[in-house]
């Protein structure tokens, strides 16, 4: 059946022409612009404080250090994933291997994965380690700390975080950091950040 040419008029006529009409963005006055971004009277600028965060100074400012090249938080991801994965972030294991308390304490299988280079993150039950023990690991190349029961190897870490290593070696090394982390960085997955450094559990 063929459609007749007035049909065809009265179906194309139901479309409507877009409007010419443009919507125009409102007026900016000057005045009111200029005055939103003026300084506060008196040169009294301030960064505001960012709670939980350990690199705030005095005034609210972020002590943050200028890291090395190469040390950003994704290079941090492919180190753990390359050299981590192997256990070639964890140091201080002859120290370990070599504590009468430490080898009375664990279970001979978690001994044994021990002596045979097993990374101390994949070993089960998890190795336990005495506040005596911790204690040894207090320098840069070996440095040791507790978050949560948790004993994490963070030497390799150390030129990795944004506060810099010295604040770490000062409050960390060798130590239970648990209240201190809580405090400034309670809302960082420090599970998955040291999946890979995990020595492991804290028996004081």
């Amino acid at each position: 059946m063929v459609e007749s040419e007035s049909e065809g008029q009265g179906f194309q006529g139901s479309f409507r022409k877009p409007s010419p009409f443009k919507a125009q963005p409102p007026a900016i006055n000057p005045r009111t612009t200029s005055r939103l971004m003026r300084p506060p009277a008196g040169g009294d600028f301030r960064v505001p404080t960012q709670a939980g965060c350990s690199t705030l100074g005095a005034g609210g400012y972020r002590n943050k250090v200028v890291l090395k090249p190469g040390h950003s938080a994704l290079d941090w991801s492919e180190l753990s994933v390359k050299k981590g994965s192997q256990g070639l972030l964890i140091t201080g294991i002859a120290k370990l291997l070599a504590d009468p308390e430490i080898q009375q304490l664990n279970s001979p299988q978690a001994l044994m994965a021990l002596q045979h280079n097993v990374p101390t993150f994949k070993i089960y039950p998890p190795i336990k380690v005495t506040k005596a023990q911790l204690q040894k690991h207090n320098t840069a190349e070996d440095c040791w700390c507790v978050l949560n029961q948790r004993v994490y190897c963070v030497s390799s870490y150390l030129d990795f975080h944004p506060g810099g290593a010295e604040i770490l070696l000062r409050t960390a090394a060798g130590k239970d950091a648990t209240a201190l982390f809580n405090k400034y960085h309670r809302w960082v997955n420090y599970e998955r950040l040291l999946e890979t450094c995990l020595v492991g559990v804290y028996v004081p």
